[in-house]
């Protein structure tokens, strides 16, 4: 009962107060001052009289002075008053801004502040590299970046040890002005010393070697520091990546440097499923192990079927070989189909070099050998084929799995030459081009277009396998017609094309975060010629597609309808469920 009495009090002679901040327009600002004022985070904990809120009051007014004067207001003038004398109170913060301070200078000196540090080896520290405005309102958060990026400057070109020794800010009440200064110690000049890796578990340190964007004594540049920790990163064998150097050269005059590693989990299992009219339902099986031997290579195997079709693949990767930047691949396959244009078989093996020009850039090229057997189709046949595919793409397109905004565009050649009649050969080319087109600033609405030009040149027509001819109708192109059916036709079956031009446009309608919905148009032609006829018949289909987004991507629904149906072949609809956008 003592202890109730003793809490009773408090309770019942608490204050309540509101508080409103007068003289201050929305923006940062006045959050700064909301989330600096004890007044406004200590409302749910009132104090017990009248005298307690003004102390209370008072004792606002240096912090709420301190957060005006960072935002450059030197003249401000903060003002307390109770706007009601009874319950609740309301307590009113009176703000006089006065003019913002501008920037008059800033100067970068050596660490005694008498003498301007010029560098030899660096760029000019002006406000404008540091990101500074002379001018403009002098903001104490934009003093305290540029210090930070003084020294990210300094690192840049061989001082990693630099530091800040003494800030100088002068303001003039006058002229309403502020000039600023770094005192900056440089340090010596350093260079790349040795490398020491911590963490590693399954990866030979020389893996990391072979990442490492600099060389053992080379000036220090912290750009390239950086760029290895991406090509760690982004190996996918690293779940975090953290380099560090040491605080003193060595006897070399050398800067050791430290890599603290954390290894991610390196075998994977994924499982998918899929459906389709004419296939039904499938599913596909996929296992990976990304550091076989310990230097980042990756032996994976896939197996995919449905009602038609059936595939399985072994494949093997080598990374930064022979050379950084590129990799070797090297991998075989059989698939099995049957659908309405044909039943095949087909055995594949074949390596191909890769090369990352640059984020956006690649090439591809190699040599594969093919075995093709074609059954119940226009033209059956069996086929023992040699070819060297070349690729070349060029993506800026933002985010590959969902894009946006950007576009890409991709060009394959590939010669091919029979193994059994040295006189039979022909080369397949393909030129693909997408763009994407934001219809609104928060890309809720965004238009997709794709164009895809398709040539088999050389040879006779008869030397080409089915399954290298071009044919329409697909998840991806000319959707609701029959699967593969799009061509020439003889005896009601599929001969295929030496040329095609597919071509399809996509408004995708992000209704939330998670749904998205799309209409769609696809048209098409496939033709005997070997280049392309924008005057033969074209074949349209429209349709509607629902989109799911996850974090692995776009899981899709389309219903396709062709616009040119063709009875006895085509069906009235398609419905096609998958994961990833069209294109």
């Amino acid at each position: 009962m003592e202890k109730l009495l003793l809490f009773c009090p408090l309770a019942l002679f608490s204050l309540s107060y509101e508080v409103e901040i007068a003289g201050v327009p929305q923006g940062p600002l006045l959050s700064a001052l909301h989330d600096t004022s004890q007044l406004i985070s200590l409302q749910d904990r009132p104090p017990a009289s009248l005298y307690g809120l003004r102390y209370r009051m008072q004792e606002d007014i240096p912090e709420l002075t301190k957060v005006l004067h960072a935002f450059a207001y030197y003249d401000a003038a903060v003002h307390m008053r109770l706007g009601t004398e009874e319950e609740p109170y309301h307590v009113v913060i009176d703000v006089d801004l006065g003019p913002p301070f501008l920037l008059g200078s800033y100067e970068v000196y050596h660490g005694d502040c008498k003498e301007r540090a010029e560098i030899a080896s660096c760029p000019d520290f002006s406000p404008q590299e540091l990101g500074l405005h002379i001018g403009q309102a002098a903001l104490s958060l934009d003093i305290v970046n540029a210090e930070l990026n003084l020294l990210s400057q300094l690192a840049r070109c061989g001082y990693p040890l630099a530091f800040v020794e003494k800030r100088r800010v002068e303001v003039d009440l006058k002229d309403k002005s502020v000039e600023a200064a770094a005192c900056v110690q440089e340090g010596p000049l350093a260079h790349f010393g040795p490398a020491t890796f911590f963490g590693l578990e399954r990866t030979s340190p020389r893996f990391l070697e072979s990442k490492l964007g600099w060389k053992e004594g080379e000036v220090y540049n912290a750009d390239l520091v950086q760029e290895t920790q991406e090509r760690l990163l982004k190996s996918e064998l690293f779940s975090s990546v953290y380099i560090s150097h040491g605080e003193k050269l060595d006897e070399k005059g050398e800067l050791p440097m430290k890599f603290r590693i954390q290894e991610a989990r390196q075998q994977r299992i994924a499982v998918a499923a899929s459906y389709g009219t004419v296939d039904g339902p499938g599913g596909s099986i996929a296992w990976t192990h990304r550091n076989v031997s310990g230097m980042g290579d990756i032996l994976s195997g896939r197996g995919e079927g449905s009602y038609r079709y059936i595939s399985g693949g072994l494949y093997y990767t080598r990374p930064d070989f022979p050379a950084f930047s590129l990799s070797m691949r090297v991998f075989g396959e059989t698939f099995y189909e049957n659908i309405r244009a044909y039943h095949s078989y087909i055995y594949r093996a074949a390596q191909f070099f890769d090369w990352s020009i640059n984020e956006a850039s690649s090439l591809s090229g190699g040599l594969k050998a093919e075995h093709i057997n074609i059954s119940q189709a226009a033209v059956n046949g069996t086929y023992l084929l040699f070819g060297l595919p070349f690729f070349i793409r060029y993506n800026n397109a933002e985010n590959p799995i969902n894009a946006t905004k950007g576009f890409s565009l991709s060009y394959s050649i590939t010669p091919y030459q029979s193994l059994f009649y040295s006189n039979q050969h022909f080369v397949k080319q393909k030129l693909t081009g997408n763009a994407y087109i934001p219809i609104d600033p928060w890309r809720k609405l965004v238009l997709a277009l794709r164009l895809q030009l398709g040539s088999i040149a050389g040879g006779s027509f008869d030397a080409v396998p089915m399954i290298k001819r071009f044919l329409g109708g697909s998840l991806d192109d000319l959707r609701g017609y029959r699967y593969k059916t799009v061509s020439p036709l003889e005896d009601r079956k599929p001969l295929g094309g030496r040329s095609a031009i597919f071509s399809s446009a996509e408004l995708r309608w992000y209704v939330t975060k998670t749904i998205g919905v799309v209409p769609f148009g696809d048209f098409g032609t496939v033709t005997l010629t070997q280049l392309p006829d924008f005057t033969a018949r074209w074949f349209k289909s429209v349709g509607l597609g629902l989109r799911y987004y996850t974090f692995f991507g776009p899981i899709r629904l389309d219903v396709g309808f062709p616009l040119d149906r063709r009875r006895g072949i085509d069906p009235k609809f398609q419905v096609y469920a998958t994961v990833g956008q069209t294109f």
